[in-house]
């Protein structure tokens, strides 16, 4: 047995004789990245929504007459709290039915959300247009990981679900430049309006050209209950162990997210659509590009050792951790600027630890799997605003309009706790038995 072959039948894996490198080179039917493509479309739109709001937390708060905490439960808790509710039913409904239907009405749902929040006259309306958001998207994320799962092999899965991943990060961008150009000439409403509906049109393409694919046998019946699906997975110390890493890195890093346009405007005096400029270049030369790069240098690592899928997470959230601190304690533009690109890159190339999340689950759990890590993940990203909003209206007296950067401080040393998690997970990754090699 060779050395590679070795370290892997320590994860409980039987696999082919042939050699892993051979599979990797295997080439993948044109259909294939079709999907990818496509499934990758719906998440830029994703992206585009879920950070619509961020940049306009200012001029909202200024209309709405809003305080820090209120934005942090409208960025936050309002999309995390019903994303949670829905997400484990509709992951399990996943499981059993057709993904790409799902995928397609769940993406027509968040884009009719987004729209109608343009038109909030309150804050309680554009509360309940946050959490429509929270649903769709509940609906739409788990499932598409569930068909790349079944659409590419398990090696070539870290690399599928980056470029997946990936186009978070390009919607990120766009939605920053899009959504503040738009702002800043036709308000905060048209632009939300905007962005909401150009999404609609895409629910149809994959409901019309996706196909289903087959479900790989599984020796446990797919009538299994939500519940026996969720005690058999949370039976897995490595899989417990990459919630709580991931959940950890959302509080930091997903919560400081939304308040870098605020931040920026604040404590540097930068207007919207320079704010956009920047965090939109930001989001694609270093969230999207770091993903691609975890997800590339996974792939070409794990046949060596497949804890790579962990020790890459690990590291990544180890180096983004000071960069965090860093931008509090910046006292130039283009200071807190470089650091926050170096923590999208960081923390993008830490995204790779949800292909982990496939090696631990059987076929008939994966959407599951993903369900709970994103659903966990989401509340305590959602949680992680709400803490720097209302750390920041705290500070108020103190700091005056400086009090959101030192708020930053309350989340920043949580990025170094998830990354000691993440090692955990690599350490448990061979008592953990992975239910399939497809």
């Amino acid at each position: 047995m060779t050395e590679n072959t070795a370290d892997i039948a320590k994860l409980g894996v039987n696999l082919p004789s042939e050699n892993l490198n051979d599979k990797i080179i295997q080439r993948v039917p044109w259909n294939t990245w079709y999907a990818l493509a496509v499934l990758t479309a719906f998440n830029i739109f994703a992206g585009m929504d879920r950070v619509a709001i961020s940049i306009l937390m200012e001029p909202i708060k200024n209309e709405l007459i809003l305080s820090d905490r209120q934005l942090g439960l409208l960025s936050g808790v309002a999309f995390a709290l019903f994303y949670a509710l829905f997400g484990l039913p509709l992951a399990w409904l996943a499981d059993r039915s057709s993904r790409v239907r799902l995928i397609s009405w769940c993406l027509a749902l968040w884009s009719a959300m987004t729209a109608l929040g343009g038109v909030a006259q309150n804050y309680s309306q554009l509360f309940l247009a946050r959490t429509g958001v929270g649903i769709g998207e509940a609906g739409c994320i788990p499932p598409a990981h569930s068909l790349i799962g079944d659409y590419f092999s398990r090696e070539k899965r870290p690399l599928a679900l980056s470029l997946f991943n990936s186009g978070a990060a390009v919607g990120a961008a766009c939605g920053m430049f899009i959504v503040g150009t738009l702002a800043q000439n036709l308000g905060w409403r048209a632009a939300l309006q905007v962005v909401g509906v150009i999404g609609l049109p895409l629910s149809l393409l994959a409901i019309s050209t996706l196909r289903e694919p087959q479900r790989p046998h599984s020796i446990t019946s797919t009538k299994e209950s939500a519940f026996q699906s969720i005690s058999a997975l949370l039976g897995r110390p490595a899989f417990v162990h990459i919630v709580i890493g991931f959940s950890l890195s959302q509080v930091s890093a997903h919560g400081f997210a939304p308040w870098e346009p605020p931040f920026l405007m604040r404590s540097f005096n930068m207007k919207l659509p320079e704010i956009g400029a920047w965090l939109g270049a930001i989001s694609v030369g270093g969230g999207a590009m770091g993903v691609l790069a975890g997800g590339f240098l996974t792939s070409s690592l794990m046949p060596r050792n497949f804890r790579w899928e962990l020790w890459i997470p690990t590291a990544a959230l180890a180096i983004a951790a000071p960069c965090l601190l860093a931008v509090v304690l910046s006292g130039a533009p283009w200071m807190a600027l470089s650091m926050i690109a170096i923590i999208h890159f960081m923390t993008g190339a830490a995204a790779v630890a949800i292909s982990a999340v496939q090696s631990v689950a059987e076929p008939h759990r994966r959407a599951t799997a993903v369900a709970m890590v994103m659903l966990i993940g989401s509340m305590a990203g959602g949680l992680g605003s709400y803490l720097i909003g209302l750390t920041s209206d705290l500070l108020m007296p103190m700091f005056g309009k400086e009090s959101l950067r030192y708020s930053f401080l309350s989340v920043s040393v949580i990025m170094l706790w998830g990354s000691a998690h993440y090692l955990f997970a690599s350490r448990a990754y061979a008592d953990s038995r992975i239910g399939s090699m497809t």
